[in-house]
């Protein structure tokens, strides 16, 4: 690989560091031809180890070709976590949602679901705090006196709630059966949400055999700001980010994956793209866009940084998920 340079890229641009960012053509186009539909999927959880049960909702995305009645075509399944401020109806409901119809009406990107999903407790109830600041009460580890838990919910109460309600791979949902059904699954976040991806790579490496973290560094699992913004995120040495990426790899020799990253202009993902080229040298990886051949990718855009660009992300990795 050539030697690394910190730049913006247009989309579409190819670099040095062979990344490439493409626009989704099909958004100017207007209304898709061919729509999806959001159902709401309402779940429990007291993985938090403070004798709380919690009632949370998830959304599920599902393309147009989504038939309730064949239960032979299965689906594969993406987990999206949103950013700082936000949560998971921002997506599924109103005008954003034909955003992710573009992902398939042009038949360029293989049909799935797509489950956003929310490491707040409460969004709604704690809509005021979660929007000025971010602090409401969360799992993802920001909030003193909750342990950072999400995983396990994701995994224990999430997807068993999600794929055995819709045909998707998954028929066992004990701890095996997800395990099992791992090439089948993604996970992605940005921003906040992405910093969480890093988590998910490193914790839960054996039920997701994709993931996408965009927008959002590695902190090893370090103490985090609270509330979010109000202190600099912690920084991690060279060797704790290999280190920390690296364990679940060498853990799990036997288990294929992808590590699809992406980060937009200056202010959104310098530092990531610092962390990205430290990781492609590793020799672990091997850096390229064919997962047949490779297991991490970069690609780079021009964006500022808003969850609202995130259909654009999910445009260019959609092209690689899921298709070894």
């Amino acid at each position: 690989m050539s030697e690394f340079r910190k730049v913006i890229t247009r989309p579409g641009e190819v670099l040095n560091y062979e990344t490439v960012f493409e626009e989704n053509p099909y958004l100017r186009t207007g209304v898709p031809e061919r729509m999806g539909r959001v159902e709401r999927v309402d779940y429990d959880t007291a993985v938090y180890e403070n004798g709380k049960i919690y009632r949370k909702t998830a959304y599920v995305y599902l393309p147009y070709c989504y038939d309730p009645e064949d239960k032979e075509r299965k689906y594969n399944v993406l987990y999206f976590q949103h950013g700082n401020t936000c949560e998971p109806a921002m997506f599924a409901i109103g005008g954003n949602k034909y955003m992710f119809d573009m992902l398939f009406d042009s038949g360029e990107n293989d049909p799935c679901l797509i489950v956003f999903i929310t490491y707040y407790m409460d969004p709604m109830r704690d809509a005021d705090i979660r929007i000025q600041t971010g602090g409401a009460e969360a799992g993802d580890g920001w909030t003193p006196g909750i342990p950072g838990n999400f995983d396990r919910e994701i995994v224990r109460d999430i997807i068993p709630a999600v794929e055995t309600r819709f045909h998707t791979f998954l028929e066992d949902a004990s701890d095996a059966g997800i395990r099992a059904t791992r090439d089948h699954r993604a996970f992605s976040g940005y921003s906040r949400g992405g910093g969480w991806t890093w988590r998910m790579f490193h914790r839960a490496f054996e039920y997701f055999r994709w993931f996408c973290p965009t927008s959002g560094g590695i902190t090893c699992d370090k103490p985090l700001p609270m509330p979010p913004g109000s202190g600099p995120f912690p920084k991690c040495t060279d060797e704790e980010i290999v280190e920390y990426v690296t364990a679940p790899i060498k853990a799990h020799p036997d288990l294929p994956f992808f590590l699809y990253a992406a980060s937009g202009g200056k202010r959104d993902g310098a530092g990531m793209r610092l962390q990205m080229k430290l990781l492609t040298d590793q020799p672990c990886f091997s850096y390229g866009p064919d997962p047949k051949k490779n297991n991490v990718y970069y690609s780079l855009s021009d964006y500022y940084h808003t969850d609202y660009l995130i259909p654009y992300y999910m445009w260019n990795y959609l092209k690689i998920l899921f298709k070894a």
